[in-house]
């Protein structure tokens, strides 16, 4: 709805100007919507920023090869597409365990939680609490709102997505971390999918795990099985005879992180800074990985 000018009636009815009844609340209103985008937009920027301190740089090294299935390790990484070291740093920085068993989150929040505005602060509470990247099912959508159903659970949500369902298709399997921004759910970074396709035995190889790890809660089981995803898209990648990463596709159109020589640290959050411009359109990065 659009908002009167300052002299014409509000739209409550109250016979007033707007500018002697709703205009005030309406400008708080704005602001506070404003402060949150923005709030959410710097912790997609700060937190990977703070996941490439040298201080992680072996942990960071060490979890490519686990997450890409040995596609990728240090030697190559710098090879990633933007699309692809943006996923990864998502995984780095919210499933994967440290060796003293933090996560890098944790520590983001321990070291700078403190400096951040109550905003953000508010928006890392809420995303320290976030689940695994998982699989959701693209059940509709309508405009920006897509109706996802977790994979295993059957569990439904509405999540806002600025670029819509993209070229996925309902049916289809989002690879992606939803996360809280105030009073809706958004992706905590650029999402991949499973074409209906490749879905194939995945449901088989969860089920499987689970029933051998009973003592898991599910929240465990999706943190330590969320990777299965990458690695079954991965396999049926291949399968279906496509490249199953870019570093591998003789045509790429998504260039590489840092194209020089030597293994630059910042390369990913110089290039794309973790969602920062996700108002891009979805057709160009909701790949089948």
């Amino acid at each position: 709805m659009s908002k009167p000018g300052r002299n014409d009636p509000c739209y409550c009815g109250s016979g007033k100007k707007y500018k002697q009844c709703h205009m005030r609340e309406d400008q708080a209103a704005d602001r506070e919507q404003r402060m949150r985008v923005e709030a959410a937009r710097f912790l997609r920027i700060d937190i990977p920023r703070f996941a490439r301190d040298e201080r992680f740089d072996e942990a960071f090294d060490a979890a490519l090869p686990i997450y890409w299935n040995n596609y990728y390790d240090a030697e190559n990484a710098t090879e990633m597409s933007q699309f692809e070291a943006l996923r990864f740093i998502d995984w780095f920085v919210f499933d994967h365990q440290l060796e003293d068993d933090t996560r890098v989150i944790d520590l983001y929040q321990s070291d700078i939680g403190p400096k951040l505005s109550k905003h953000q602060q508010a928006i890392l509470v809420d995303w320290i609490e976030a689940g695994a990247a998982w699989g959701y099912e693209l059940l509709g959508y309508e405009g920006q709102t897509l109706q996802l159903r977790e994979f295993m659970t059957g569990e439904e949500y509405k999540v806002f997505e600025a670029g819509g369902h993209g070229n996925v298709r309902v049916g289809e399997i989002l690879l992606a971390r939803l996360v809280n921004v105030f009073d809706h759910l958004e992706f905590s970074t650029f999402a991949a999918y499973l074409p209906k396709d490749e879905i194939t035995d995945i449901g088989e190889k969860l089920a499987a795990a689970k029933e051998a790890a009973p003592e898991q809660s599910q929240a465990e089981f999706m943190r330590q099985h969320g990777i299965d995803f990458i690695h079954h898209a991965l396999a049926e990648a291949e399968k279906a005879k496509r490249p199953p990463v870019e570093r591998l596709n003789p045509n790429r159109t998504d260039p590489p992180i840092e194209r020089k020589p030597g293994y630059d640290k910042n390369a990913v959050v110089r290039q794309r800074s973790y969602g920062a411009t996700r108002q891009q359109s979805t057709q160009t990065r909701k790949k089948a990985i």
